[in-house]
């Protein structure tokens, strides 16, 4: 036999395609699969998008048609009707200072407790793990009663609560983070005369970049859709949402003002998760790492 007629049933065997495009299939599938169920996640954000250009009645009729007209009345009745700059400013008031104060203090935390290797310090590390799992709701009433003694029940007194509440978490992942931090770089610094602090805010800050970026998209996002807290601490109407749970009584249910309210306050935060979730993941991994 010829080695041109063994060498002919092999070449066709080798150019069999079939598990290529079984491979090609599967994928498809999945892909389609995928968009499926990111369609499925993002069908509620597109109900509120196109119910904030409905009237009550439309609404009522047929929530998931389209509306007739791109009026804007709703965009500007609940802007009217909720303040809205005054409840903008307060939330992003709110939102800013607590998320600075929560990374500057957990920051400075974690660096004191990774880098110092004592048994209290390793019991105010545990003191903040612990704190992860105790309920909001255990103590939301003695919260309530600290803040009126202490006179913290208005936009700038919430503030220093929220740092309380954030630093926790905050503290787990920098220190986690700390730990991967080379401690030659700090020794080389303290030989050359650098204070504790300078180390800290000229070197090891920086590289904390990743993590604290991650820190941030998360407490933005609590702080600016938190409902509870305020609603406890601060009088009615001083943030966006408690503005718009004024929507919403025993005699009242205008659903086209707060879809069009809803659009208004998340669209600030939502450009704000797209211009830094870029770091999420890579923060919230390096973060949890223990060394």
């Amino acid at each position: 036999m010829t080695k041109a007629a063994l060498s002919g049933p092999v070449a066709e065997r080798g150019t069999d395609h079939r598990p290529h495009r079984l491979k090609n299939c599967g994928l498809t599938v999945l892909e389609i699969a995928t968009a499926l169920f990111a369609l499925l996640f993002i069908s509620p954000t597109l109900l509120i998008l196109v119910n904030s250009f409905k009237s009550d009645a439309e609404i009522t009729l047929n929530p998931v048609s389209p509306p007739t007209s791109l009026s804007l009345a709703n965009y500007a009745a609940a802007w009217q009707e909720t303040n809205f700059p005054v409840v903008f400013a307060n939330t992003l008031l709110i939102t800013v200072f607590s998320t600075m104060g929560i990374i500057l203090v957990s920051s400075m935390a974690a660096y004191i407790l990774a880098r110092t290797k004592t048994k209290l310090s390793w019991f105010f590390y545990l003191a903040f793990t612990f704190s992860l799992v105790v309920p909001f709701q255990t103590f939301m009433i003695p919260l309530v009663q600290t803040a009126k003694e202490l006179n913290l029940q208005n936009v700038w007194g919430i503030i220093p609560i929220y740092i309380g509440l954030g630093c926790p978490l905050a503290v787990f992942m920098y220190h986690g983070f700390v730990k991967n931090v080379p401690l030659e770089i700090e020794e080389s610094a303290a030989i050359d005369g650098a204070a504790v602090p300078r180390i800290f805010f000229q070197l090891v800050f920086p590289l904390l970049t990743p993590v604290t970026a991650t820190i941030a998209i998360l407490d933005a996002l609590w702080i600016w859709n938190d409902f509870l807290l305020p609603l406890i601490i601060l009088p009615k109407q001083s943030t966006l949402q408690l503005a718009q749970f004024g929507f919403f009584s025993l005699y009242r249910r205008q659903y086209s003002l707060a879809m069009a309210s809803l659009v208004l306050s998340a669209a600030p935060i939502v450009l704000f998760y797209l211009a830094m979730q870029k770091y999420i993941v890579k923060g919230v991994a390096a973060g949890a790492v223990k060394g």
